[in-house]
């Protein structure tokens, strides 16, 4: 994992599944709860952050809620929210609520015959059977995009800082992912 800016520090991550939501595969002996709450608290910025994050076979994890508490010596602030790394949230979260996959085959359990199979099927990444180098380019591609998303002028720094790889790898998983139709290809240079 990248090393986090000074000025942005986690204390402590907690998760909570919500169980209705299931389990999909996050690894060969892992899974990870399908919707979560996690709750998370900052000792710089100091506050309390609170991730909803809904987790797609197809697309990963997403924050589709978050809420800042702080107090009244620190409170929040534009600046105090340009602190609060999000990306970095969401990545602590994902390691905190992965969890051993017999989790997940003890919740197929507790399912109707019926909505089993279903269940055992649904949730398998796309990137199943690819090599290591295309499952990069996919992982390289998601934080890419999420980053041009969020309005990064610099989406390839984000993909090193995220995956802890060097600038010369991140720049192969994206021509990789472009190969693969994962990112939009290059278009001409402004100007000529």
């Amino acid at each position: 994992m990248p090393r986090l800016p000074k000025n942005f520090r986690i204390d402590w991550v907690s998760v909570e599944p919500v169980e209705s939501r299931g389990y999909l595969p996050a690894g060969p002996d892992t899974a990870v709860p399908a919707h979560f709450d996690a709750h998370i608290q900052l000792g710089d910025p100091p506050a309390a952050v609170r991730i909803e994050v809904d987790v797609a076979a197809d697309d990963g994890p997403a924050i589709v809620e978050l809420s800042i508490k702080s107090n009244r010596r620190t409170p929040v602030t534009t600046s105090v929210l340009r602190q609060v790394l999000v990306d970095y949230l969401l990545q602590e979260a994902m390691n905190a609520a992965t969890v051993p996959a017999s989790v997940r085959e003890e919740w197929l359990a507790t399912l109707p015959p019926e909505h089993r199979g279903r269940a055992e099927h649904s949730g398998r990444a796309p990137v199943d059977g690819l090599s290591q180098g295309d499952r990069d380019a996919h992982t390289a591609a998601q934080i890419y995009a999420e980053s041009v998303a969020a309005g990064s002028k610099s989406p390839a720094v984000m993909v090193s800082h995220t995956m802890n790889r060097s600038r010369p790898q991140v720049a192969r998983y994206i021509r990789r992912a472009r190969e693969l139709g994962l990112l939009p290809p290059l278009g001409p240079p402004e100007g000529g």
